[in-house]
């Protein structure tokens, strides 16, 4: 039976009649079958869903009287109907403001409801920064008027006529699919991305023209479309409220899908349209609507944890009405009696199998809407400067996710009197001393970081300057001393500069030879010896780049990792990696250590490195030294994410591998001989023990001050 908390109960001896503007709908049968009735609120455009006892006390409400309604109704039933329910039923009908405004008592209950919707100016802009709604059309007359000249897209005809272009598209698209898909790096440009922008607000207008005109075939007034901010993100909204007058769940699921359904119709004529028009804007428009508008719909309207079309579907579906609340009132009842077994009856009665549903659709939506929330207040953040993205951060954190939390735990504190010791109440307090101790508790002592075991003393090989490989001087795996000859490089360029500045040399030389007691000849001297001189420095520094040419082992040790394949004739770009030269005779562990954890390490503490080979032997380290600074780039790519390793990194101005948080380089020492080529894997290190709760205090401490600039 409805009920309506915190409102003033009716007068015991005469009941406020109904309002004269309201009306009267069948409504569909419910699960049990049994009929029901739906009461429309045309001045607040609500719809109030009642069952058969509350119906037949409506229909002997102008008997005035709790007990004369309550005995009308049993002497026309089977109902069990008493004065205390017909009395619970006006309450419920005056908190909805269902009943005429007649005495004091009504009129002060319309100053209550006025204050409590006033708020101050701190909420208020809270509550239209997260949603704000702006109706922008009153679309009624214009689509009754104009109904009738899209009935046609309602057809069977037009529906086989969409089903067949998605057909024909597809098949020509996968005919031309590499050109489909390199369409997608033309609206990296700025037309590009206005023409992409503009196409997807008109998939939206069309996805709410299709909810709006099929409530209106339906017979069902469309009061209000416009735009609402979620968070500052405009969306698109029809308010197809009065969907609630329907008798037909086939009807009302038809209107919740329409939206979708035209936009997968416009994505199909768009298919067939992109492989049929020419180059240009007319193009790029389709190739939008074809490939990113109904993904998008189906991934973000089809899902029910949100409140979008999949959420009104699945209610329609279930023949639930106002899903989430009453799944959030069942799932936070299962809740309490898990915890402290008060014996509270269920909010309502469902089988067991829809109880169960309704419970795991309630924690599946609480769980989703923390991660969503949280991504949300981090896209808040760096949308804004930085104080005032703390803060609204903070607003993000604290509306959604702590206030809920604080409201049902307030709820459990006011309840405290009635907890008494049972088994549920033992459980839940083990359970709660044992979150408290995986919280709290320095139980975790061994701090894990990305490592490499390689030799302790190696050097790369790189192509000094681009240049054409002559002679290749190693193979993998053969022992070299320093300084040895690995590879020779040549420039058919650099070589004919060479000889041409060596025949420039031999001229100005023999210009220089020729004397004579002629002014003109001395002052001619002067100006050779110059231009000799130049020439010589030339010479030198082209000397100089021709000896880059022949690269040398810089150690002594054992050729590694030669690159492939390396053909005597091919050209190699400059910076090109040849292979490594490495002293397998000793070996070291090169780790990175988050900055949380640098604190809980020490020189010469111990540790174990696992590789990621299954294979390969794990070996025990030592930790050598610890770098005073964090890395600003990173020297190791086997350990970088854009290469397959385990360490954040993204991509710096100059191609420099750029790690994504503050990591500081551990070297530590091992016993016995480098493997043959460097093994990347996990190294854990003996730490000081820390909390949970301490680890997640200091990060976010460090976030914080590192984020806001202090």
């Amino acid at each position: 039976m409805p009920a309506a908390a915190g409102v003033a109960p009716a007068q015991a001896q005469r009941l406020l009649p109904l309002r004269d503007e309201l009306q009267l709908h069948p409504g569909p049968r419910g699960r049990d079958g049994g009929p029901s009735w739906t009461v429309e609120d045309p001045a607040a455009n609500r719809y109030v869903r009642l069952g058969w006892a509350e119906f037949e006390m409506l229909s002997h409400w102008h008997l005035g009287e709790p007990g004369a309604i309550a005995a009308a109704v049993r002497a026309t039933t089977t109902i069990d109907c008493t004065a205390e329910m017909v009395e619970a039923f006006g309450r419920f009908l005056a908190g909805a403001n269902l009943l005429q405004i007649q005495g004091e008592t009504a009129i002060e209950r319309l100053r209550k409801q006025e204050a409590a919707r006033r708020v101050g100016a701190a909420k208020w802009l809270l509550k239209n920064y997260l949603f704000i709604r702006l109706p922008l059309v009153r679309p009624a007359g214009f689509l009754r008027a104009t109904l009738p000249l899209v009935g046609w897209i309602y057809s069977g005809g037009f529906a086989l006529l969409a089903l067949l272009s998605a057909l024909v598209g597809g098949l020509l698209v996968a005919r031309q699919w590499d050109d489909f898909v390199n369409t997608v790096p033309q609206f990296f440009t700025a037309e590009g991305m206005v023409l992409a922008a503009l196409t997807l607000a008109g998939a939206k207008l069309v996805h709410e023209l299709g909810h709006a005109y099929t409530a209106t075939r339906y017979g069902c007034a469309v009061p209000s479309m416009g735009i609402c901010f979620l968070v500052l993100w405009p969306v698109l909204y029809t308010d197809t409220t009065s969907a609630w007058r329907l008798v037909s769940r086939r009807q009302r699921l038809a209107i919740g899908a329409a939206g979708m359904a035209a936009e997968l119709v416009l994505a199909a004529f768009a298919t067939l349209a992109w492989a049929l028009l020419p180059d240009g804007p007319w193009r790029g428009a389709a190739f939008v609507l074809a490939s990113t508008t109904w993904v998008l719909t189906l991934l973000v309207n089809l899902n029910p944890l949100m409140r979008f079309d999949g959420y009104f579907l699945l209610s329609d579906w279930l023949d639930v009405p106002n899903l989430q609340e009453r799944a959030f009132a069942l799932a936070r009842w299962r809740l309490r009696e898990a915890l402290f077994g008060l014996g509270d009856p269920p909010p309502e009665h469902f089988p067991p199998r829809m109880a169960l549903g309704l419970t795991v659709f309630a924690f599946a939506v609480w769980v989703y809407r923390f991660f969503l929330f949280l991504g949300i207040a981090l896209v808040v953040y760096h949308l804004f400067f930085k104080l005032l993205g703390l803060l609204l951060f903070a607003v993000e954190i604290g509306w959604f996710i702590v206030r809920p939390i604080v409201m049902e735990l307030r709820d459990w504190a006011r309840r405290r009197e009635q907890l008494r010791l049972n088994r549920q109440l033992l459980v839940a307090l083990a359970g709660l001393a044992g979150l408290v101790a995986l919280a709290f508790v320095p139980w975790r002592g061994t701090v894990a970081a990305p490592a490499l075991l390689r030799a302790a003393a190696q050097a790369e090989l790189f192509v000094p300057v681009g240049a054409q490989l002559r002679e290749r001087l190693v193979a993998e795996g053969q022992r070299v001393e320093a300084g040895q000859p690995l590879f020779r490089f040549g420039s058919p360029d650099l070589e004919h500069r060479i000889a041409q500045t060596e025949r420039e040399i031999a001229q100005l030389r023999w210009q220089a030879s020729l004397r004579g007691g002629d002014a003109e000849l001395l002052r001619r001297s002067r100006v050779v010896q110059r231009e000799l001189a130049g020439a010589l420095a030339t010479q030198d520094g082209l000397l100089a780049e021709q000896a880059l040419m022949t690269v040398a082992a810089p150690i002594a040790g054992t050729v590694t990792d030669l690159a492939s394949p390396l053909a005597v004739g091919e050209w190699l770009a400059r910076d090109v990696p040849l292979g490594m030269v490495a002293d397998r005779d000793t070996a070291q562990i090169v780790a990175y250590v988050a900055e949380s954890d640098l604190g809980r390490i020490a020189p010469g503490a111990a540790a174990l490195f696992v590789p990621d080979e299954p294979e390969a032997e794990r070996r025990p380290a030592r930790v050598a030294a610890i770098d005073d600074a964090g890395i600003r780039q990173l020297a190791d790519p086997l350990l970088a994410s854009i290469h397959g390793g385990p360490l954040p990194t993204r991509t710096g101005p100059n191609q420099e591998l750029v790690p994504e948080g503050s990591y500081y380089r551990v070297v530590l020492t091992v016993d016995g001989p480098a493997p043959a080529r460097q093994l990347r894997g996990r190294l854990f290190l003996d730490g000081e023990a820390q909390s949970f709760a301490v680890r997640l205090w200091r990060a976010a401490v460090a976030v914080v001050v590192r984020e806001s600039g202090f």
